[in-house]
């Protein structure tokens, strides 16, 4: 029982032995215990109870501490660390002891004699240098000091040596970035045996102490601190170590945040410049203050004011436009960069003043005049040198009689071309005329008069044609083309001269010449000479006349041969062509190209399917223009079109597509199938022909055979079959089915012969209970019943055969007609 509780049984079966372990009791807890005896007869009073016992854990000294190992050495001390060990001996760790040995002899002295180590690391001093020593640790606790734990090796008694090593905090592995006149703190450790000498220094000069820089060097820790930063202290920053086996150095990068500068922002300039606006652009300043430039602050003011006023504090780019100058004014521009620390010192530009940068246009050449007449004339000159900077947007053009002083527009407005004929001038007055260019800054200054200009109609030979060419070849002739004279003499060009000559070379310009229209005068710009050599070169000249005669002859450049010209056939389709053409029923189909090839290409349409030729429709030529016109469409114009050319040089043939949008066609297939007396099933494929448009549905319909008019069985049937019903029987009936697309009802599709309503006929079965009823010596009496199904028909007659016993060949007996009843005779047996 606990000290103050009541007894508690501990053991359920008897205990034969004098011992008993108790379990189940609670560290820290007092007990007591007594014992009774038993026998046959029963339990005895029980014994005295023991004196009160605390249950605890039993106390032994502790185990060894674990991996003891020399973290560092000099040649007077050696640094030795160990873990505490894995048993305690049930009582706390008071402390340890360390033990050292000298090597060659026996004896562990101990090195802590006055007090116990706390921690589980301790530095043994006194060692002598060049000596070899053993260590080794014990645990202490109230029990006492337990089994020592010696390290693994002997430690020699000497410096070590190592290159120094530098690592800075985390925080300073990445960019430090502080505000101006805060400190600037870069931390780390430097290792090194012996102790390294250690230098700050930033952008190569090396940093000391002084008011704004300390440096801390308590070894390993190292702190470099910069008060009160400015924003030149921004930068690389590196820390250098270096003792007798090397050196190493780390590095923090700094950012100082301020505002833009202290330099402005660069290259400020003013451009673009017109009598409202200008374009201000600038360069970012060379210091964004260690952080992005947010916007610019742009302000202008009026010199002859010096009052700054903000155009834009929110200048996003590094150019604004500026609006709403006065023109005249001269202003002064400044800006200002801003980030999220204030804003830098400003930037002015020099005073401009609001102009256009645009002048008027310069002065044009004299006019010429041209085409005179009584009372017009036609003037024409050319652009002036200048034109300002800005497009030429007119003319104004003034005239004067030769002894007048006033010039007079002959215009209202602006002439924009080049060119302007003057009317309502007097017959025999002489005039001047003088014109000024105008663009969007104004009028520029007027050209010097034109040479004096008499109205009169004057009346001379024309200039020659313009642009003579071959337009065509062939072995015998040459056909020419040419363009009228720009200038007509004064009188209309009446006709025209076309000559020609062999070449020869070394000839006289004008000897040999033979004119080829002897007949008749050619009118038209275009000639063919025939009956030609293909062997000879040939050159050609043609001459304009009016009513004063020829005028100065155009010569062709080169001398030609006449020659066949081959040219395959070429077909250029409308791009209205070139796509699906589609066209409403009823509507004509128009077919068209434009085609070429020499020599002329035989034309042909086809329209590809069956028998690939276009039944109804016109086909023409005109020119270089095939047509096929289809007046009335239908569904069954739809399909594909060809156009082929033929000639010598080759054959071409395009496709054109046509869909003529139309009702549906005849459905196919259409059949009856399973007809019984009360019913049918119908069934049908979608028609050939959908009419340019996918079939909505199926109207169905039926007529009895002795009517005429026909009912609907359904008229929105999705489907391509149908079950009819509610038939009468024996009655015949026609059915028809039309298919439907958005333009309406088909072409409806009937079936060849009427449906009779009756069940299908079979074979009927056998006679029942056949037997022979009588016999003679030459007969046999039959008698049979009928058969129990009829096939679906009445049973018109039997058949009555016989055979020999000793053959397989069965014989008709009533003939030549069925047999009516169920009873026969057969006679001549």
């Amino acid at each position: 029982r606990e000290a103050s509780g009541k007894w508690v049984r501990v053991n359920k079966t008897p205990i034969l032995d004098m011992k008993y372990r108790v379990t189940g009791l609670f560290e820290g807890n007092t007990y007591e215990f007594r014992v009774f005896a038993e026998n046959m007869v029963g339990l005895s009073k029980p014994s005295p109870s023991s004196d009160p016992i605390k249950a605890s854990r039993p106390i032994t000294p502790p185990g060894p501490p674990i991996n003891p190992k020399l973290k560092d050495k000099t040649k007077e001390s050696a640094d030795l660390v160990w873990t505490k060990p894995l048993k305690d001996g049930g009582s706390p760790i008071l402390g340890y002891v360390v033990e050292c040995q000298k090597t060659g002899t026996k004896e562990w002295n101990r090195i802590n004699k006055d007090e116990l180590i706390r921690q589980c690391a301790y530095r043994v001093p006194g060692l002598i240098e060049g000596n070899e020593y053993k260590f080794r640790i014990k645990a202490v606790n109230i029990v006492g000091e337990g089994e020592p734990r010696e390290l693994a090796e002997t430690v020699l008694a000497k410096d070590i040596l190592s290159p120094p090593e530098v690592s800075l905090d985390v925080t300073c592995r990445d960019l430090i970035t502080v505000r101006v006149g805060q400190t600037i703190r870069i931390t780390g450790k430097v290792k090194g045996r012996p102790d390294p000498d250690i230098t700050w220094s930033k952008d190569g000069k090396v940093l000391v102490q002084e008011k704004r820089v300390e440096i801390i060097h308590d070894l390993p820790n190292v702190e470099l601190q910069v008060k009160e930063a400015k924003r030149s202290d921004h930068g690389k920053y590196i820390i250098a170590a270096k003792n007798s086996c090397g050196h190493a150095q780390g590095f923090a990068v700094v950012n100082v945040l301020d505002r833009p500068g202290p330099c402005p922002v660069r290259n400020l300039k003013v451009t673009d410049i017109s009598s409202d606006r200008c374009t201000v652009t600038w360069d970012p300043p060379e210091d964004d203050g260690g952080c992005e430039i947010q916007n610019y602050i742009l302000e202008k003011c009026e010199s002859k004011r010096m009052v700054w006023s903000t155009y834009s504090s929110a200048v996003l780019t590094n150019y604004a436009n500026v609006t709403r100058l006065i023109e005249g004014n001269e202003y002064i521009f400044r800006v200002r960069a801003e980030n999220k620390m204030g804003t830098g010192p400003p930037t002015e530009t020099q005073p401009i003043i609001a102009k256009t940068k645009y002048d008027r246009p310069g002065r044009p050449d004299p006019p010429d005049v041209t085409r005179v007449s009584k009372e017009e004339m036609t003037v024409v000159w050319n652009p002036p040198e200048y034109d300002g900077g800005k497009s030429i947007t007119g003319y104004i053009l003034e005239k004067k009689e030769k002894r007048s002083l006033r010039w007079v527009p002959v215009t209202k407005t602006a002439i924009p071309e080049r060119r302007k004929k003057v009317t309502n001038l007097i017959p025999g007055h002489e005039y001047q005329f003088r014109v000024s260019a105008e663009n969007e800054v104004g009028l520029g200054e007027p050209s010097l008069p034109s040479r004096p200009v008499v109205a009169k109609d004057p009346i001379e030979p024309p200039g020659p044609p313009t642009n003579l060419r071959v337009v065509d070849s062939t072995k015998n002739s040459i056909t020419l083309g040419w363009g009228k004279p720009v200038y007509d003499g004064g009188a209309p060009i009446i006709g025209y001269v076309v000559e020609i000559r062999p070449k020869i070379e070394g000839a006289d310009p004008e000897a040999g010449w033979k004119r080829c229209n002897v007949a008749a005068q050619v009118i038209h710009t275009e000639f063919t000479a025939t009956s030609l050599d293909e062997n000879q070169l040939y050159e050609f000249r043609v001459s304009a006349q009016n009513q004063v005669g020829l005028g100065r002859p155009a010569e062709l450049k080169e001398a030609v041969s006449p020659k066949e010209i081959l040219e395959p056939p070429e077909i250029e389709l409308d791009a209205s062509m070139r796509k699906l053409v589609t066209v409403r029923a009823g509507c004509p189909i128009r077919l068209f190209a434009i085609i070429r090839g020499r020599p002329a290409p035989k034309v042909t349409w086809r329209r590809m399917g069956i028998d690939n030729v276009i039944r109804k429709g016109q086909v023409d030529l005109v020119d270089t223009m095939a047509f096929c016109v289809i007046p009335d469409s239908t569904r069954d114009d739809s399909g594909k079109y060809s156009l082929t050319l033929v000639n010598a040089a080759g054959e071409k043939a395009v496709f054109v597509n046509v869909r003529v949008l139309d009702t549906p066609g005849p459905v196919s297939d259409f059949k009856v199938s399973d007809v019984t007396k009360m019913s049918c099933h119908l069934s049908w494929g979608p028609p050939e022909n959908d009419g340019g448009s996918p079939v909505t549905h199926y109207i169905l319909q039926k007529r009895e055979a002795d009517r005429k008019t026909w009912g609907t069985v359904t008229a929105e049937l999705k489907k391509t079959s149908f079950q009819i019903a509610n038939l009468v029987p024996g009655n015949e009936y026609f059915f028809r089915v039309t298919a439907v697309n958005e333009y309406g009802s088909g072409v409806p599709s009937d079936l060849p012969k009427p449906v009779l309503a009756t069940d299908p006929l079979n074979p009927p079965g056998p006679p029942a209970f056949p037997k022979v009823v009588d016999t003679t010596r030459n007969s046999i009496s039959l008698s049979w019943s009928k058969p129990a199904y009829d096939g679906g028909s009445p049973i018109i007659g039997y058949l009555v055969e016989a055979k020999r016993a000793d053959t397989d060949n069965w014989v008709r007996c009533n003939l030549p007609k069925n047999l009516q009843a169920t009873r026969f005779v057969v006679t001549g047996l």
